[in-house]
């Protein structure tokens, strides 16, 4: 239940990204809830991880991410999505053993495993269910999505990771959005037009006004936070640009155009002076 917004411009070499600052936690809290916590996560120095659906477990997959990352020398987004990848497929599979195998086997699981036996003797007689078992282990699901974006030597890069651990590069079409409101986000900037050829003040008004088209889906937060990409750094983006970017856009409404020169502008001003 979020947004979180990817998209690339400058003909490939920057990547804009956008989130709201809800966060879900799944059973047993069933909680959603807007701290003052970001969920733009930065990885290397050019790129970051966003994630949507199940706040906890997504929290502990980009942990296993970094902790990945520090024994590797390889910082390019391609290698980021590939340990998330690895992480996210080794934490389902605890998740299986725990809530499926372990509960239905109990301490037969273990043993049986042990000894290198994937299957206990006494299931091997009753086909139901260990097929029963294994429509479980298909279907569990963690209800996380992560959208993996940064840019290297060549170019900026999108990849989405999602169940059951598969990578979609989103390179080609050049933007991706994932959560709650990630279909009205991706109609928004289908509409405006998005592409990796756009300028930066065009990207970063489409990207913007798709973070607040998604507010209208279920568990989408108010709040909005946004940074920019490139091979050189990060520049998170102040709630004062965030706030004129809001102003901007409602201007652009009224005018039925967006200035991208007045945006242009307000970017220079405020990431020159960070």
């Amino acid at each position: 239940m979020t947004v979180c917004i990817a998209a690339c411009c400058e003909s490939g070499q920057k990547v804009v990204i956008a989130a709201d600052r809800m966060f879900t936690a799944g059973p047993p809290l069933n909680l959603e809830f807007e701290p003052p916590l970001s969920k733009l996560e930065k990885m290397t120095p050019a790129c970051m991880a966003l994630a949507a659906g199940n706040s906890l477990y997504a929290s502990e997959i980009l942990s296993r991410v970094r902790a990945i990352l520090r024994t590797q020398p390889d910082t390019s987004p391609l290698h980021v999505a590939h340990a998330a990848q690895q992480a996210f497929v080794k934490f389902r599979n605890e998740k299986i053993e725990e809530q499926i195998l372990g509960l239905n086997l109990g301490p037969d699981f273990a043993l049986f495993r042990d000894r290198g036996m994937s299957l206990p003797q006494y299931l091997q007689t009753q086909p139901g269910i260990y097929q029963n078992l294994v429509i479980q282990m298909n279907q569990f699901n963690l209800s996380v999505d992560l959208m993996i974006a940064g840019c290297d030597d060549s170019g900026g890069h999108i990849y989405h990771l999602s169940h059951p651990g598969t990578v979609t590069v989103f390179d080609k079409l050049g933007y991706n959005a994932i959560g709650s409101g990630g279909i009205h986000a991706m109609v928004a900037l289908h509409l405006g037009k998005q592409n990796c050829k756009a300028s930066l003040s065009a990207t970063l008004h489409s990207v913007y006004s798709a973070k607040i088209a998604a507010e209208v889906a279920p568990g989408v937060g108010q709040e909005t936070e946004i940074a920019v990409i490139s091979k050189q750094q990060i520049w998170m983006c102040p709630d004062e640009f965030i706030a004129s970017m809001g102003k901007l856009r409602d201007e652009s409404i009224q005018e039925r155009k967006p200035d991208y020169e007045k945006i242009e502008k307000l970017y220079e001003e405020h990431h020159h002076t960070a």
